[in-house]
């Protein structure tokens, strides 16, 4: 059920976006915040291809995010406090998997075409998310990429054995069919290519997406211009380009995020032996925990607390990488302990070939000069809450205004550009609230009949290619089955169903507490007299231990309707400001 479809049966309200963040904490964490509860409930009921479009509103790479999401949304599943938490992304994958092998075709919703044009650059996750906002809105769109293949370090940094290319641009289809329009191999900075011509011929704002492609260096002694020393997103882009041959014969990766990871794995299908140099310990890497797992699977071999100090040189290339031993002092600002050298512990590690996989930032040289546009010391471009930079008509979000981050991230970015440009169009104030947000409450035959199996489901766990096929880059996680994803789907806790009571009409009969298998509902005493009352927590809920409620809606089954149970649907891409009519609600 869309959202639109939603606001007219149900009553709109706004609530305090803490009560979300604690109610419904997936969709909170979720930086597109896509209604995660919604489109699992429809996988549980085999209604995919509803599923697959409520992922749509919030989110036009549900495909490449079914694949490589980081899934923040998992750290914060309710399911994850005494179990674990809900496979949601492989669900995700699931769904789009479906609609692509079965080609099922979206309809393109009619759009009534507007005169304004908008430019955007770049062709990655937030410049073709804002381009896919702008033209649903309808507005001309062009997106302009430099490279000779759409999608940005999607196509060129992540290996295709994690994301298929033709993933990738399943997802570009849906947003090409809405009438953007995407120009291949256009460089900007040039002098008949520049932002300010861009606003000359007519294009009525500029929204810069290029992302952080430039890789940081690890500033020791014999890096710069030895062979055999790479960055690795120059070396992720050369496989994806097809070029396979092995870098050297020995291979170490400095760094510890998922590019170290990712360029790892790459090397290792290419390259017998190659190591990661890690300085703090594996607790501390940011990469996905389950892709260091894959990483050890396949053979790559770890050097943990230990930083590289020198490369070692013969003839112009790398012979050896001098490295010094670390210990864990002090956290730093990251809040991990922060490494330090140990005196006197120097070795070195004999290796031909040095991937560099520090950190990225952004490549401002096609701004050019006077461009009006401010950068920060960090290298990224200064922008205000509507992602609006210091020149007139100019927006610039994703990697370029907050440094190296994920997909995810750079869709939200996206969004927050296609609605601040909007707003700029329209000769509006950019405003979003930082304390509330709109839902809408429905309840009636829309919520689906309660299970009756309340039973602990294990996790369900991806299928993998074994070790040994994993020479290729063909695809090693394989997906759900349709029955896996029923199954996983079932053991979500529905944490967007609101149970709500109504005081003054319970009769205090105790069925509620008596029916509910899980123990979540009690009668308590009350403080004055010796009367029995429901206990009533502070968000106005009768249920005491919040943390198990599984939704099932036993005690929605009130003798005299004290309790009902309503669905709260999260509109996250509406502005608190805009609707006069609507009621405000207290959070409970």
């Amino acid at each position: 059920m869309s959202q639109s479809a939603v606001s007219e049966r149900g009553n709109r309200v706004s609530l305090e976006l803490d009560w979300l963040e604690k109610n419904i904490r997936c969709q909170h964490r979720c930086p597109a915040h896509m209604d995660i509860p919604g489109y699992i409930r429809l996988i549980s009921q085999g209604r995919y291809l509803e599923s697959y479009k409520l992922m749509l509103e919030t989110n036009p790479f549900p495909t490449v995010c079914g694949y490589v999401c980081p899934r923040p949304c998992e750290s914060k599943c309710k399911r994850g406090d005494f179990d674990k938490p809900v496979s949601i992304d492989n669900l995700k994958r699931f769904v789009t998997d479906y609609i692509y092998k079965n080609k099922v075709k979206i309809p393109v919703p009619e759009i009534k075409r507007r005169d304004e044009k908008v430019a955007i650059i770049g062709a990655g996750p937030a410049g073709l998310t804002a381009a896919n906002d702008l033209a649903g809105m309808g507005y001309q769109v062009t997106v302009f990429e430099k490279e000779s293949r759409v999608g940005g370090m999607m196509m060129w940094a992540i290996p295709s054995y994690r994301l298929p290319r033709e993933q990738i641009m399943f997802d570009v289809s849906n947003i090409e069919a809405r009438g953007v329009e995407i120009k291949l191999n256009t460089h900007f900075g040039s002098p008949d290519k520049t932002i300010s011509g861009l606003l000359e011929e007519g294009y009525k704002a500029v929204f810069l997406a290029v992302g952080a492609q430039k890789g940081r260096k690890l500033e020791v002694p014999g890096e710069e211009g030895t062979g055999g020393v790479m960055d690795c997103l120059d070396f992720l882009k050369n496989v994806s380009a097809g070029d396979l041959k092995s870098p050297g014969k020995t291979v170490a990766v400095i760094g510890g995020g998922n590019s170290a990871v990712d360029a790892a794995r790459t090397a290792k299908r290419i390259t017998p032996d190659v190591y990661i140099v890690y300085r703090r310990t594996r607790n501390e890497m940011p990469a996905l925990k389950h892709e260091i797992e894959e990483a050890e699977l396949e053979g790559v071999k770890f050097h943990y607390l230990v930083a590289p100090v020198k490369v070692i040189t013969e003839n112009g290339k790398a012979k050896g990488l001098e490295c010094v031993k670390m210990k864990l002092g002090e956290p730093d600002s990251s809040g991990r302990r922060r490494p330090e050298p140990i005196s006197g512990s120097e070795f070195i590690i004999d290796t031909d070939c040095i991937i560099t996989a520090l950190s990225q930032e952004a490549d401002l040289e096609f701004l050019g000069d006077g461009s009006g546009i401010e950068a920060t010391k960090w290298g990224t471009l200064v922008v205000d809450d509507g992602l609006q930079t210091g020149k007139k008509g100019v927006f610039a979000g994703g990697d370029v205004a907050l440094g190296p981050s994920t997909i995810i991230e750079c869709i939200a970015q996206g969004h927050r550009a296609s609605k601040s440009i909007d707003c700029y169009l329209r000769g509006e104030d950019f405003k979003e609230s930082k304390d509330k947000t709109w839902v809408t409450l429905i309840e009636g035959d829309y919520i689906q009949e309660r299970e009756s199996n309340y039973d602990s489901t294990p996790r369900e766990e991806m299928v993998t290619i074994p070790k040994s096929q994993r020479g290729s880059f063909d695809l090693v996680e394989l997906g759900f089955t349709e029955s896996q994803a029923r199954i996983e789907a079932e053991r979500c806790l529905k944490c967007d169903l609101s149970i709500q009571v109504v005081a003054e009409d319970c009769i205090l009969c105790g069925r509620c507490s008596s029916v509910c298998p899980v123990d979540a509902l009690e009668q308590v005493d009350a403080d004055t007299g010796g009367d029995y009352k429901p206990h009533v927590s502070k968000d106005g809920v009768v249920i005491r231990h919040t943390d198990v409620c599984i939704r099932c809606g036993n005690c929605k089954d009130c003798p005299v309707d004290a309790i009902n149970m309503k669905r709260v649907f999260w509109e996250p891409n509406e502005e608190i400001n805009k609707s006069p009519k609507a009621q405000v609600a207290s959070s409970d």
